[in-house]
């Protein structure tokens, strides 16, 4: 029997890690043994916690390289869950493959682009081999309405990895981005 893949991606603020957590929740109601993953780079909410942007949250292994995830696995688990994989170098996608060739479910929520908006490899690998794509949206911050698919940075350096929450970045639909590049202004 082999596991299968689940990909949650969109902008920051759509819910991907609050879709995540979910799926936490229901393997846990059903008495399954689930273990989850962060990026040591991402400590906004704490070192050993993953959390939502309104702090519904998880306990969870902070990880440096991808590979570290397979010390973690026992015999026993039933589902991974990984959060930011974005973060995560390319080698998430053998980790991954390996987990579900042993019969281990596999749940990664992460941004699909960055605010440059290119591709995050890594996620972008994940969502190729995915058995289940979870595309979410948000709000946008300009019109208010439900289809905001980018993550716009507000603050005046060009780090494309940037960890940060409201301070940093906003969510914007594809015609207010427009707007914005061409006016330049916010």
């Amino acid at each position: 029997m082999v596991g299968k893949l689940t990909v949650i991606t969109g902008p920051m603020y759509s819910g991907k890690t609050t879709e995540l957590l979910s799926f936490v929740e229901i393997y846990n109601i059903g008495k399954k043994k689930t273990i989850v993953f962060k990026p040591s780079i991402d400590n906004r909410y704490g070192e050993d916690i993953v959390s939502t942007h309104t702090g519904f949250k998880v306990k969870a292994h902070k990880i440096s390289k991808s590979i570290e995830i397979l010390n973690h696995i026992s015999n026993n688990i039933d589902a991974v869950f990984i959060d930011e994989v974005q973060f995560f170098d390319e080698e998430l996608i053998n980790v991954v493959r390996n987990l579900i060739f042993k019969g281990i479910d596999v749940y990664c929520a992460g941004l699909d682009i960055s605010y440059l908006e290119k591709p995050f490899k890594t996620t972008a690998n994940l969502l190729a081999i995915a058995d289940e794509v979870i595309k979410k949206k948000a709000v946008c911050e300009k019109c208010g309405e439900h289809r905001a698919t980018y993550s716009f940075k507000i603050t005046q350096d060009d780090k494309e990895i940037d960890i940060g929450g409201k301070e940093k970045y906003i969510a914007l639909c594809r015609e207010c981005l427009k707007k914005i590049k061409v006016n330049k202004t916010l």
